[in-house]
């Protein structure tokens, strides 16, 4: 049997091992994109506000903009009355400044006009003539949101390793930012296997498969923010093998490989992944299923990463989710390492489990927030299309029963 098979090690020490061994995190290039060619990327380094947000204090309510200390007594019972002595227009500043004793009818996002602190709501007041009847009392700041509130000059809006997407878009439109460094990180991806065929390969001859983990790994990068080139496949063949290998790590930082499910073919991967400069091969298995016969090797000389994933796609795909992933946000000094959600929720039907690996099963969540596992084997590719996510159960945990809680990462 394979002797680096047998020499596993629990998946936070494999982390920790290899960001220790090449020095992570490292100075990755940076290139200053246009918002929208940043989409979906990860960003270089902080990017801080170079403007205050909201610019001017505004309203949050349809209402009446007044001095606070004015309407301290008003209740419905006993109202106050102030002089109505102007509209505040939409997308322009107001040219008057209120009194004591005053008020200005004012529309949500209006700008407050001097003299004002506060927004009495619509519904809280009656017009009558001249005259604003307030039948609630506003305090100091209510209903308005002050100018440089949200994002005073100077503030950082996002973090070194962030993603640019729905979440963070608005932020950079809001505050005029056009442009952001964004990280310049060149990762390529090998399929190896000499069963392995193109996509595009029809008829598909007898003894072959197409490629999946390719595929499936490069979308993934792409999910979580990272830009990788599928490069195809690569022969088993001893001398080609090694060759391309070193060529595709030469020119890229981070090297990726799948497959190689045979004794035969891991042993020889992890050969070559044992010439590179130190620290060269660091890990030799990860003790988790499915997915036990990694390999991560890289050169810290040379700032080269190169990861050998399982050929079973479930297998290739999962140590892609919970280890690769993580590793890339080590290496580029992401200030935040989280990605996706990870949570407690209860089973709704018994999971068997054995103690000793770390355990992933893809799974779904029911309408009623219950964990449904999805039970497949490691060649299997239909159990991820209608996965959430994944359980994770521990390396002391057997099985789980229905009701019990279990964690689950989702996506």
């Amino acid at each position: 049997m394979s002797g680096f098979v047998k020499e596993v090690i629990p998946r936070m020490q494999a982390l920790q091992i290899v960001a220790e061994g090449l020095s992570f995190p490292w100075h990755v290039r940076t290139v200053d994109m246009p918002i929208d060619s940043a989409l979906g990327k990860r960003i270089s380094g902080d990017v801080e506000a170079q403007e205050k947000y909201p610019p001017y204090t505004r309203s949050l309510r349809d209402g009446f903009a007044v001095q606070s200390s004015d309407v301290v007594a008003a209740t419905p019972g006993t109202p106050t009355f102030l002089n109505m002595s102007g509209d505040i227009l939409m997308g322009v500043l107001p040219n008057i400044s209120i009194k004591q004793g005053e008020a200005a009818s004012i529309p949500t996002g209006g700008v407050l006009p001097d003299g004002t602190d506060a927004v009495v709501m619509l519904e809280n007041t009656h017009l009558t003539g001249g005259w604003v009847e307030v039948r609630g009392a506003v305090q100091s700041g209510e209903n308005v949101i002050l100018a440089g509130e949200e994002f005073p000059v100077g503030k950082r809006v996002l973090s070194k390793g962030d993603m640019v997407d729905f979440r963070t878009m608005s932020v950079l439109a809001t505050l005029g930012i056009k442009t952001v460094p964004s990280i310049d990180l060149k990762i390529s991806i090998l399929s190896t296997g000499d069963e392995i065929v193109p996509v595009e390969t029809d008829p598909l001859p007898p003894g072959k498969i197409r490629d999946v983990n390719g595929w499936s790994v490069r979308s993934l990068l792409s999910r979580y923010g990272f830009e990788s080139e599928y490069r195809g496949i690569l022969s088993d063949e001893g001398d080609l093998f090694e060759k391309t290998v070193n060529e595709e790590a030469s020119s890229c930082d981070v090297l990726i490989l799948s497959g190689g499910s045979s004794v035969g073919t891991r042993d020889h991967c992890s050969r070559v992944l044992e010439k590179l400069p130190a620290p060269g091969l660091m890990v030799r298995g990860i003790n988790i299923v499915p997915g036990k016969p990694t390999l991560i090797a890289g050169s810290l000389e040379e700032r080269k990463l190169v990861v050998s994933l399982p050929g079973h796609p479930l297998s290739c795909f999962t140590v892609a989710y919970v280890l690769l992933i993580p590793l890339l946000l080590k290496l580029i000094g992401a200030s935040d390492t989280g990605y996706g959600i990870k949570m407690k929720l209860p089973m709704s039907r018994d999971i068997t489990a054995r103690t000793g690996p770390e355990e992933f099963v893809p799974c779904r969540i029911t309408q009623d927030g219950k964990i449904d596992p999805i039970l497949a084997k490691s060649g299997y590719i239909s159990s991820l299309a209608s996965a959430d996510g994944f359980i994770r159960i521990p390396e002391d945990r057997e099985t789980i029963r229905a009701g019990e809680t279990a964690e689950v990462w989702l996506w």
